[in-house]
């Protein structure tokens, strides 16, 4: 299982899902506060101490972090597989939809300047992963099939 290189992009992929969890995303620049945005909530980090709670993007990627670390286990069935992996490339895509609505919407409530951090291109470390994942377990399919059909 382990030594499939497929294996290897896929807990790479949870890795880089992880850390894009913990990681702040961007950053919110007002006259009087600087605030982070991150999975969970956008927090203040300078001046006052609120928050506004948003949650739904740390579940997409908990989510497809999650969905990505069971597809390890199903390393029998190539098929599953790859439906995991595209499960997980079209909700890191609604990801990144979501994620802009969010931050116009967030710029425009806080009348705020936004600055990108490195947590911010993880899921699309991710997304990259993913594919290449998809990608070895398509050949790896190919050769089962081609090997059972000599036989």
């Amino acid at each position: 299982m382990i030594q499939r290189i497929q294996t290897l992009y896929l807990l790479m992929l949870v890795a880089s899902l992880v850390a894009a969890i913990f990681m702040p995303w961007g950053n919110f620049f007002t006259a009087d506060a600087v605030y982070s945005y991150e999975a969970f909530a956008v927090k203040s980090t300078v001046g006052q101490a609120d928050s506004i709670a948003f949650w739904a993007l740390g579940v997409v990627l908990a989510v497809c972090a999650l969905s990505a670390f069971v597809s390890i286990f199903y390393f029998k069935q190539r098929l599953t597989q790859v439906r995991f992996c595209i499960f997980n490339l079209i909700a890191l895509i609604g990801f990144y939809i979501v994620f802009v609505i969010a931050l116009f919407i967030t710029k425009a409530q806080l009348q705020a300047s936004f600055g990108l951090n490195f947590g911010f291109a993880l899921p699309l470390v991710g997304m990259i992963l993913d594919f290449l994942a998809m990608n070895a377990i398509l050949k790896d399919e190919k050769k089962v099939r081609a090997y059972q059909r000599i036989r």
